[in-house]
C-alpha cells in the first residue's frame, strides 16, 4: 500500500486521515455530550438576590448589584464568560480546531490525490447514496465545529449546532450502512 490513492484503493495517507477524523469526532462527541450544559452560565447572582423577590431595600439592592458586578468582572478577566476556564470546554474547543484542520487536509488530499474507482460491490443507487453521503459528511466536518466555536460568543447558533449534529448522525448512519460490509470496509483498512 503506497501513500497515494490508486485506481484499486486508498493510500495510507487517505486511510490515516479518515481514521484520525473518526477518532477525533468520537472523542469530540464524548467530551461535548459529557460537558456541563450550563458552563457558560456562571452564576454571579448573589444568594440574597434570588430570595429577595423585590422586597429588599435600595441599599441592599445596590450591595447585591455590586457583588454581582464584581463577580462578572472577575469571570470576564479569567475568560469564564466563554467557558474556557473549564478544562472540558478547552479540550472541546481544541479538538474542534483539530477537526477543522483534518477536514482541510482531507479536502486538499482529495483534490490532489483523487479517489479510487467505485467498488464493484456497490449498485448504481448505492454509489449515488455514497457520493452524497460523503459530501454531506465533509461539509458537516466544517459546520459542526464552526457552529460550536460560534457558541463561544453567541447562543444564536444553538439551533444550527444541534441541527448539524443531527445531520451528521444521519449522514454517518447512511455511510456506515453502505460501508460496514467486509468487502467494502476492506478498502479503508
Amino acid at each position: 500500500m503506497g501513500a497515494r490513492t490508486v485506481e484499486s484503493g486508498y493510500g495510507w495517507v487517505a486511510k490515516s486521515l479518515h481514521w484520525l477524523v473518526v477518532l477525533a469526532m468520537a472523542a469530540q462527541f464524548v467530551i461535548g455530550y459529557s460537558m456541563d450544559a450550563d458552563h457558560e452560565e456562571r452564576d454571579c447572582d448573589p444568594i440574597g438576590e434570588r430570595r429577595s423577590g423585590g422586597d429588599t431595600s435600595d441599599a441592599e439592592e445596590d450591595r447585591l448589584d455590586r457583588l454581582e458586578d464584581a463577580c462578572e468582572e472577575r469571570e470576564d478577566a479569567r475568560g469564564d464568560r466563554l467557558g474556557l476556564a473549564d478544562p472540558a470546554v478547552r479540550a472541546h474547543v481544541v479538538l474542534g480546531l483539530v477537526i477543522l484542520g483534518l477536514a482541510v487536509l482531507r479536502l486538499v488530499r482529495r483534490r490532489f490525490d483523487g479517489l479510487p474507482a467505485w467498488s464493484e460491490h456497490l449498485s448504481e443507487r448505492q454509489r449515488t447514496q455514497a457520493h452524497w453521503t460523503e459530501k454531506a459528511l465533509l461539509v458537516l466536518l466544517f459546520v459542526v465545529p464552526i457552529s460550536g466555536l460560534a457558541l463561544l460568543v453567541t447562543d444564536d447558533v444553538v439551533a444550527l449546532h444541534v441541527a448539524a449534529h443531527l445531520a451528521f448522525f444521519a449522514a454517518l448512519a447512511s455511510h456506515m450502512f453502505l460501508n460496514l460490509r467486509p468487502r467494502i470496509l476492506a478498502r479503508m483498512l
